[in-house]
């Protein structure tokens, strides 16, 4: 009888010190989100006329930037929907831009009517 007391007495405390444990209703981790770098470097101002645009390709015949080694003439540049979200997307309108170099391209950072 007392071994069944003492046995009684050994599993109680043992399972009092386990504790609760972890509930069944715990929120999960949220998962992380992987955020695109924001490209660093200069950039540099043009104006210029629309001449077509393909999607996010914004090709315009402009008037070059000497600081980014760009000549005048016709570029197509990258735009991304905050750019383009606002400006005049129209071919012959003319525009005064901001841009900045992109691996081998150019990338719009503004664009807006004149």
């Amino acid at each position: 009888m007392k071994i069944k007391i003492i046995f009684s007495i050994a599993v109680i405390g043992v399972l009092a010190a386990c504790g609760p444990g972890q509930s069944a209703k715990t929120p999960p981790k949220p998962a992380e989100t992987a955020q695109t770098p924001v490209p660093a470097g200069p950039e540099y101002d043009s104006t210029g006329v629309i001449a077509a645009l393909e999607g996010q390709l914004v090709t315009l015949d402009h008037e070059g930037a000497s600081g980014a080694g760009l000549v005048a003439g016709r570029t197509a540049f990258q735009g991304y929907g905050d750019v383009l979200a606002e400006a005049p997307l129209t071919a012959g309108t003319r525009v005064a831009f901001k841009f900045r170099k992109a691996g081998a391209g150019y990338e719009l950072t503004e664009l807006k009517g004149r």
